[in-house]
């Protein structure tokens, strides 16, 4: 499954249906997310720890589920001032590469030659990289389930206006005209 690249996220609208601030926002996104999954497959290069490689895993995961909702209509049209715009950006800027630089500066402290007490600490940083990677998880899972919701309601709202507008036909074709 590794082997086989994303394909890259693509804002699907037209310049003039997302605003400028919204898809620079949006277009930086994107830009950062790949950086970072670069890095993190250059760093899964040099790293050993099946704990590490799954962390590596987690925070790739996550930079791929932030790709997903960009090409939506309901986040395209939104602000780039917007709460969850900021979020997807924060995610891609700052909070998943500084965890991954943590990871980073972390495993150089979990070899056999260090002390029984490092190793320890360390293993205590990488629960904590653990724990905050699965915050954003669930910030993710929240956004998504919003965004879902929202095609969710459009979709309904739209069938019922189908119900209401055309009933459904009779058993007897004569009886609809």
């Amino acid at each position: 499954m590794r082997n086989r690249r994303p394909r890259p996220t693509r804002l699907g609208r037209s310049t003039e249906e997302i605003s400028s601030g919204t898809r620079a926002m949006l277009e930086k996104i994107v830009k950062d997310s790949t950086q970072r999954r670069r890095r993190i497959h250059r760093m899964r290069r040099r790293i050993q720890g099946p704990t590490e490689k799954r962390l590596l895993d987690r925070a790739e995961t996550l930079l791929l589920r932030v790709d997903a909702p960009l090409g939506s209509a309901a986040l395209q049209s939104r602000r780039a001032s917007d709460p969850d715009v900021i979020l997807l950006e924060g995610m891609t800027e700052r909070y998943v590469p500084e965890l991954v630089g943590a990871l980073e500066d972390t495993v150089g402290f979990l070899t056999p030659g260090s002390t029984e007490d490092t190793r320890a600490r360390a293993a205590g940083n990488l629960r904590r990289i653990d724990e905050r990677l699965a915050v954003l998880d669930g910030r993710l899972d929240r956004l998504e389930h919003e965004v879902v919701s929202g095609v969710s309601r459009t979709l309904d709202v739209h069938s019922e206006f189908l119900r209401a507008r055309f009933s459904e036909p009779s058993a007897d074709p004569h009886a609809d005209r």
